[in-house]
């Protein structure tokens, strides 16, 4: 006789609601996608990401860059051109990109640290929301800066004497990286809002083997459902109204022998 078979262990407690690990895949990515952005981003910001240069009869005359937060010259400009400058600053996008990188980060550690939760849990939601918002502003703050140097752009001069040019820098370019690592966050982390398969349903005894009776043995269950070798089969019982079971009727029983008043 063969064992019944036993199923498989299923954990409980904290760790029963753990998701499959081709479900949790998305959220990890989105979230080290997130720090990719924002580290991007970041450092974008302090880097040139537009110039000017100014040339005179083809020597240059006033050159600076522009970074998120301030204005770099690379020409010490006149005491007039100083003045002008003093009265004017830069587009600070470094601001608005630098809280965006925040909220990456932010979102970035809430999905590490909900990484073994399911996806709709709290943290799972608050993760995914962060990176979208995140992803979102970055790059929003990207196309703005992109079309505020393009337009800047149209404004070259060469008049053979003069010559403006602009440009843009290394910074723009790492910053334009970081928004095309941000709307890769995005598309993970609404991807990683797919529920978790349900779990298989569980069989409390094997297909092939009856249930038991509560504090019955399994022997001696098994000893009542199958008849012993040895032991002559039970004649079978003849129909109702036939001949035979009148005969078994009329019989005397070994009880109560025949005798002359009973025949």
């Amino acid at each position: 006789m063969s064992a019944p078979q036993q199923q498989p262990y299923q954990p409980t407690g904290p760790f029963s609601a753990i998701p499959p690990s081709d479900t949790r895949l998305p959220r990890l990515f989105a979230a080290m996608m997130g720090v990719f952005a924002g580290l991007l981003v970041l450092l974008a910001t302090f880097l040139p990401q537009s110039t000017y240069e100014q040339l005179s009869d083809g020597k240059p005359v006033s050159k600076f860059a522009e970074t998120g937060w301030t204005r770099t010259f690379d020409i010490e400009p006149s005491a007039e051109e100083k003045e002008f400058y003093d009265k004017t600053h830069v587009a600070r996008y470094g601001i608005p990109l630098s809280a965006a990188a925040l909220t990456l980060f932010t979102g970035a550690a809430v999905g590490f640290a909900a990484y073994r939760r399911s996806s709709t849990s709290i943290a799972a939601t608050t993760s995914r929301t962060l990176l979208v918002a995140g992803g979102a502003g970055t790059a929003i703050g990207v196309w703005m800066l992109g079309m505020d140097i393009s337009a800047s752009l149209s404004f070259g001069q060469d008049t053979g004497r003069f010559v403006s040019r602009y440009g843009t820098g290394g910074g723009f370019w790492i910053l334009l990286a970081g928004g095309l690592v941000a709307l890769l966050t995005i598309g993970l982390a609404v991807v990683a809002n797919r529920r978790e398969p349900a779990p298989p349903r569980q069989v409390p005894y094997p297909v092939a083997y009856p249930p038991y009776a509560p504090g019955v043995p399994q022997q001696h269950y098994q000893q009542q459902q199958q008849p012993r070798p040895d032991e002559p089969p039970s004649p079978p019982t003849p129909p109702a109204g036939s001949a035979l079971q009148q005969q078994d009727i009329l019989r005397p029983s070994p009880d109560n022998p025949p005798r002359a008043d009973n025949m």
